[in-house]
C-alpha cells in the first residue's frame, strides 16, 4: 500500500510538471508574438486602416533575441537604477504570494466548513445557509469589493468602525483586506460544491445501512460522506485556483497593492494614447518572469490538491 501511494504521488507530480512545462511554453510563445503594425493614413494624417501581418520568422527571431539577451546579460536585465528585473519580479512575487496562498487555503478549507454547515442547516431558515452561498456566488466580485470599500469608509466617517487602510501593500491590514477580497468567491464556490456533493452522498445506499448498524450521524457525515465528497471537491480545486489568480489582478488594482499581478498588467498594458507609427511593445523581460510565476503557482496548487485526492480516493477509483 505504501509503495502504491509513493508511486501514485510521484506520477501526479510528474504529470503536473509536464502540464506546467507545456502551458508555460505556450504562454511564452504567445507573449513573443510580433506586434508590428502598419498605419494607413489619409493625406490629412487621419488613420484610415491598421494592417497587421503575422510573420513566423519574426516570431522565432523575437524568441531567439530574448534568450540571447538573457544569456549575454546573465539575467532578465535592469528594471530600475540599482535593481534587476529578476529582483523586482521576485519581490513582487513574494508580495503576491502572501495573498495567494492564504486565499487558496482559506477558500478551500473554510469553503468545506461552510458547505457542511449549509448541509446541516438545509431544512432551517437561518439566513446564512445555502441561500447565502447562492447569493454570494451571484454577486459580481467587483461589486462586492467596491461596496465593501465604500461601506468601510462610510462606517469610519460615522465613527462606527475603526480606521482600516484599504490601499497599499506596506501594512498588515492591507494584506488582510486583500486576502478577504481574494478568498471570498473561492470560499462560496467550494461551499456550493461541498453542499451539492453531500446532497448526492445523502442518497447513497450506504447511508441507511450505516444508520441501521447504529453509526452516529456525525460519524457518517465526517468519516463517510465528507470523505467521498472530497473526491469531487478536489476536482474543482484547479478552477478555484484560477479564480484566485484571475481575481488577483482586480484586487491588486482596486487596493493599489503593488504585487505580481499589478506589475504584470502594467508590463503588457497598451498605452492610453498613441501616435501614428508607434509600435505597441510590451516589457517582455518582466512579462516572462511573471508568466513563470503564475504557471508555477498553478502547478503547485494542482500537485497539492491532486496529492490530497490520492489519499481520499480508493485504489483503482478515479474521478
Amino acid at each position: 500500500m505504501e509503495k502504491y501511494m509513493k508511486t501514485s504521488i510521484f506520477s501526479i507530480i510528474l504529470k503536473q510538471l509536464l502540464l506546467w512545462g507545456l502551458s508555460t511554453v505556450l504562454l511564452i510563445i504567445i507573449i513573443f508574438i510580433p506586434r508590428d503594425v502598419i498605419f494607413e493614413t489619409s493625406k490629412y494624417g487621419d488613420i484610415q486602416n491598421v494592417v497587421y501581418h503575422y510573420s513566423i520568422e519574426n516570431h522565432i527571431e523575437n524568441i531567439k533575441s530574448f534568450f540571447h539577451y538573457v544569456k549575454e546579460n546573465k539575467g532578465l536585465g535592469e528594471y530600475a537604477s540599482g535593481e534587476s528585473v529578476g529582483a523586482h519580479v521576485f519581490e513582487a512575487s513574494i508580495r503576491s504570494l502572501k495573498l495567494i496562498i492564504p486565499a487558496i487555503l482559506l477558500g478551500f478549507f473554510l469553503g468545506i466548513v461552510k458547505g457542511v454547515f449549509d448541509f446541516l442547516t438545509k431544512r432551517k431558515k437561518i439566513g446564512v445557509g445555502s441561500g447565502m452561498t447562492w447569493f454570494m456566488l451571484s454577486v459580481p466580485d467587483l461589486f462586492f469589493m467596491v461596496f465593501s470599500q465604500l461601506a468601510l469608509m462610510f462606517l469610519y466617517e460615522k465613527g462606527l468602525f475603526p480606521h482600516i487602510d484599504l490601499f497599499g501593500h506596506e501594512k498588515a491590514e492591507n494584506q488582510i483586506v486583500a486576502i478577504v477580497f481574494l478568498a471570498m468567491y473561492p470560499l462560496f464556490f467550494i461551499a456550493n460544491i461541498t453542499y451539492t456533493s453531500l446532497l448526492e452522498e445523502e442518497s447513497m445506499d450506504y447511508i441507511p445501512t450505516a444508520k441501521s448498524k447504529g453509526v452516529g450521524s456525525f460519524k457518517i457525515l465526517s468519516v463517510h460522506m465528507l470523505k467521498n465528497a472530497l473526491q469531487k471537491i478536489n476536482v474543482s480545486s484547479n478552477t478555484m485556483t484560477l479564480y484566485v489568480l484571475s481575481n488577483l489582478f482586480i484586487v491588486e488594482f482596486l487596493t493599489n497593492y503593488r504585487g505580481a499581478a499589478y506589475y504584470f498588467f502594467s508590463s503588457i498594458a497598451t498605452p492610453s494614447s498613441f501616435r501614428v507609427g508607434q509600435s505597441f511593445f510590451i516589457n517582455l523581460n518582466i512579462a516572462f518572469g511573471f508568466v513563470l510565476l503564475f504557471t508555477f503557482i498553478i502547478f503547485l496548487s494542482n500537485a497539492f490538491f491532486q496529492t490530497i485526492n490520492s489519499f481520499v480516493t480508493p485504489k483503482g477509483k478515479d474521478i
